[in-house]
């Protein structure tokens, strides 16, 4: 019988401390998964407010650069930073600048087809529509030209740059040129029909496209300075 109450005893012992063992571990179990979870609230409210403070950034610069005081001149001064800083990159790209040179060549040269034609000489030419030869041909020939020259017959870039270069050939021998017609002629029928009253002093804009041998030229431009531009500096 003594045994028996010992050996209860004992069960009930080491039930005890089992009990205690797992209750300890519970608690462990408990309190770290609530620093875990504490842990995560704090990180996702630190990258919420990270966020909103990275969100907000331009509109602080905005006012702060306001409050102090700041004049047209520090605006002007970061613009002048920015093209500082656009210009190289422009001027390392070997395509846009075979392009703009062989636009600048032909504008250039409408001078002195114009003083040759007219017998005077008209800066408004340069900034006008119209002329020999046609800029904006010899613009995208060029552009056609250096693509080839710079990454071959083969690149998928040059068809779309040739067909881009032949619709705007097309457009100024064509389209523009017609329109230009016309405006000569609806010109003529303001002048007829409505002689003395104010609409006659109405005229429309004649000089809108280009003759064929004008658009020819500027192709034929725009391939030789492409190529000579590509040759020499790419």
């Amino acid at each position: 019988m003594l045994c028996s109450y010992e050996s209860l005893a004992f069960e009930q012992s080491s039930l005890l401390r089992k009990f205690e063992k797992r209750k300890a571990k519970m608690s462990t179990r408990f309190r770290t998964a609530n620093s875990m979870t504490f842990a995560h609230f704090a990180s996702k409210c630190v990258c919420h407010e990270e966020s909103r403070h990275a969100h907000d950034m331009p509109n602080r610069r905005r006012h702060s650069f306001l409050k102090n005081g700041s004049t047209p001149t520090h605006l002007c001064a970061l613009v002048g930073v920015s093209f500082a800083r656009i210009i190289p990159e422009l001027s390392a790209n070997h395509i846009f600048m075979a392009s703009f040179v062989s636009w600048l060549v032909a504008q250039v040269a409408k001078l002195f087809t114009n003083c040759y034609r007219k017998g005077k000489w008209e800066l408004k030419v340069m900034f006008d529509s119209g002329g020999m030869p046609s800029s904006h041909t010899s613009l995208v020939f060029s552009l056609t030209t250096a693509i080839a020259l710079q990454y071959g017959l083969g690149s998928p870039l040059f068809p779309l740059s040739l067909a881009f270069s032949l619709i705007v050939a097309y457009d100024a021998a064509g389209v523009r040129r017609h329109a230009g017609k016309q405006a000569e002629v609806l010109n003529r029928i303001l002048a007829d029909v409505f002689h003395g009253s104010p609409i006659s002093d109405t005229k429309l804009k004649e000089v809108l496209g280009h003759s064929p041998l004008q658009v020819t030229c500027g192709a034929v431009l725009g391939i030789l300075v492409g190529s000579f531009y590509m040759l020499s500096f790419a």
